[in-house]
């Protein structure tokens, strides 16, 4: 299952730019990115000045909020906590490092991939920019015939998904469909398959198929616990579940760390010295995840050693009224039903109603800049998206988690 597409590596020292403070007002900086954490190798970069992947990264986290709000819709284990920054962030963190050159992006475009020497990642079986190369097997039953475990299966998905149930079980050999490189509903796929893999891990061991698994009990030992372990490791473990797959030894390793764990053992797990220098890149890529969020976030990060420890000053401005236009465009491509009539796509006034009383419930002006760097104003974004989803949810009487074994 690893994605390596994406990676672009030489052996020179990691370098880099970290700018001085800026205007609250003003998105500044860059997101440094492709690197193998402690073996010297390069980077590429996203330049922040200017904004022109302002509205590409709202859009990655609105699709991470989503992730996280599926995950606490998941009625088997109510009330997990998990470290909301990591979780929200690796959809965006996980085209950092799987898309070849994210830094071709231009704003005027909905596409992605804009360039031609990018397509590689829309290729047979690829999954599109993200590298979601598992989209159209059901994860529980094994089979490429959806049963229930696929994306297709996902009401708010399927009707933009480019493939049908009926076509589903050829789709595996079949070119990434185009809507996988558009910039407001590529990124909820990813959301969907992360959490339609902690959902498969979690019935795989037991039930109807009642597989032996190297993961079980100590994945739903790891779950149970989370729910009194506040920011708990719940990404770390889906990201290797995603990039080495099920059966590799990161899960099983990460659960059995999880069914015990303490706030000691979250610090452990988290800490970057834990993979400093290795050269696995399944053992990499879910603190790679990080360190691209704690770049973009501030947070101290390692550059040319452990101890050599530097904290980055970007800016990311979110302005409300542009996060408010990239959420409706973000919903349009969604769809709702309630199981039985026929799928339809979300509409501007659902989607700013929606938004518009999110921002009322948290108190945040219409006329805001929050900026995703500082800690407080990224805690309020985050929840005005999640409180927005939630509004969606109420207005049409469907969760976001519903699925269908119908073309809707």
């Amino acid at each position: 299952m690893r994605r390596t597409l994406a990676m672009a590596l030489s052996t020179a020292v990691i370098s880099l730019t970290l700018t001085a403070a800026a205007s609250a007002q003003t998105t500044t900086g860059s997101i440094g990115f492709h690197l193998l954490l402690g073996d010297g190798s390069s980077e590429e970069a996203l330049t922040l000045t200017g904004g022109n992947y302002t509205d590409l990264i709202m859009s990655n986290m609105i699709a991470g909020v989503m992730y996280g709000h599926l995950v606490q819709e998941y009625t088997a284990v109510p009330g997990i906590q998990y470290n909301k920054d990591y979780l929200y962030g690796s959809i965006m963190a996980q085209l950092l490092q799987e898309n070849i050159a994210t830094e071709d992006y231009e704003s005027s475009s909905t596409l992605i991939d804009p360039s031609p020497d990018q397509q590689a990642v829309m290729d047979e079986g690829q999954g599109g920019p993200y590298q979601i190369n598992n989209y159209a097997v059901d994860m529980v039953a094994g089979s490429y015939a959806p049963a229930g475990n696929s994306l297709i299966n996902y009401i708010a998905v399927q009707k933009n998904i480019g493939y049908t149930m009926a076509t589903a079980a050829n789709q595996y050999s079949q070119a990434t469909p185009p809507s996988f490189n558009n910039k407001y509903y590529g990124p909820m796929l990813p959301a969907f398959f992360h959490y339609n893999d902690m959902v498969a891990l979690n019935i795989t061991g037991k039930g109807q198929y009642g597989w032996t698994t190297p993961w079980e009990p100590e994945y739903d030992e790891a779950l149970a616990n989370f729910v009194n372990l506040p920011n708990s490791f719940l990404d770390v473990i889906l990201n290797v579940a995603y990039n080495q797959g099920y059966y590799g030894t990161l899960v099983p390793q990460y659960s059995t760390e999880g069914a015990t764990a303490t706030e000691s053992t979250v610090a452990s797990v988290n800490s970057y010295s834990s993979v400093w220098g290795n050269s696995s890149t399944y053992a990499q890529y879910p603190y790679q995840v990080h360190y691209y969020l704690d770049q973009m976030y501030d947070n101290p990060i390692p550059t040319t050693s452990l101890s050599t420890v530097v904290t980055p000053t970007n800016h990311i401005i979110f302005s409300v009224s542009t996060l408010e236009s990239v959420f409706s465009n973000v919903f349009q491509t969604l769809d709702y039903s309630n199981g039985t009539n026929a799928a339809q796509f979300f509409t501007t006034t659902q989607a700013q109603t929606a938004f518009n009383s999110a921002l009322s419930q948290h108190g945040v002006s219409s006329s805001a800049s929050l900026d995703l760097s500082n800690a407080s104003n990224r805690a309020t974004i985050f929840a005005v998206i999640d409180s927005a989803i939630g509004n969606l949810e109420s207005a049409v009487g469907m969760k976001f988690n519903s699925t269908t074994l119908s073309q809707l």
